[in-house]
């Protein structure tokens, strides 16, 4: 089933909408099941780090490596990479240090 959040960013982006549900499944479990911010680092992820459905994958699998991470950590992490594909693949280690 097609979320009309997957929808919209699916037009944006031009990734397939089922995909992004599944990447928000596989990023929410890893993160404590905060599915809101989930969503906003999808969103920063393909809108302005420009990631594609590979780098997707590759970062849900890191990103799974690694859990538990926290969300709202992970975020702003991807955040700080400011649309940099290479730092926001280090945020998921900057993410999952202890504080």
């Amino acid at each position: 089933m097609e979320s009309k959040w997957a929808k919209k960013l699916g037009e944006q982006c031009s990734l397939d909408p089922s995909f992004l549900n599944y990447i928000l499944d596989e990023l929410s479990e890893s993160c404590y099941g905060d599915a809101a911010t989930a969503k906003t680092a999808i969103e920063e992820l393909t809108l302005h780090c420009r990631f594609n459905e590979d780098d997707l994958k590759k970062f849900i699998s890191e990103v799974a490596k690694n859990c538990p991470i926290d969300a709202k950590k992970l975020y702003r992490a991807i955040v700080e990479s400011r649309g940099r594909k290479d730092k926001a693949f280090q945020a998921i280690y900057k993410a999952g240090r202890p504080a």
